[in-house]
């Protein structure tokens, strides 16, 4: 096999351990961007992170990487509700992502600093951990394929860098559903 393609088939099998974890897919009630659940994006967060770290070969600890990617968003609530107080979603979610981490998982010093930091810039202190850095990246870059994919209806970038990986994460074919 293929090099890269092991890469892809330890990631996607490190994953499926946590696909059914009913704390982590309380996340699947939100929605991220356009119709992609915040669940669903945590879980592209993390493969894609996983990619990162092996192709530039950073050297760090995979299971704090891959579970600090998972939790990064795990602030529960839907952002696009007009409440006041999501007005400020970009800047304060880590931070109640965190909290909500707290109570459901024992997270080590890497994890909290992944959830912590994952929006620098808009965090002001920037990351310090080098998973934290791969996260960042893969965050941004997923949320970007997300925005993109959804308003301009490409559905070969969501096909993809979206529903293949999530179909192979996930296992099961729930995932062909027409996503515009």
């Amino acid at each position: 096999m293929e090099m890269k393609q092991k890469v892809h088939q330890e990631a996607f099998y490190r994953l499926s351990i946590y696909v059914k974890d009913t704390r982590l897919k309380q996340m699947e009630c939100y929605v991220q961007h356009g119709d992609i659940s915040t669940y669903e994006h945590c879980l592209l967060v993390a493969y894609y992170s996983f990619l990162l770290m092996r192709k530039l070969h950073v050297r760090c600890n995979e299971e704090e990487l891959l579970r600090g990617a998972l939790l990064h968003d795990y602030y529960l609530y839907d952002w696009h509700e007009k409440e006041r107080w999501h007005r400020w979603h970009g800047f304060r979610h880590a931070n109640i992502a965190l909290k909500n981490a707290l109570q459901d998982f024992q997270l080590t010093p890497i994890e909290k600093e992944i959830i912590r930091k994952h929006m620098w810039p808009l965090t002001v202190i920037p990351p310090t951990c080098r998973e934290a850095w791969i996260v960042n990246i893969a965050d941004t870059f997923i949320s970007l394929i997300e925005t993109i994919a959804y308003r301009r209806r490409s559905s070969r970038m969501l096909e993809k860098w979206i529903l293949q990986p999530l179909l192979e994460i996930y296992g099961y074919a729930a995932l062909t559903k027409k996503r515009f």
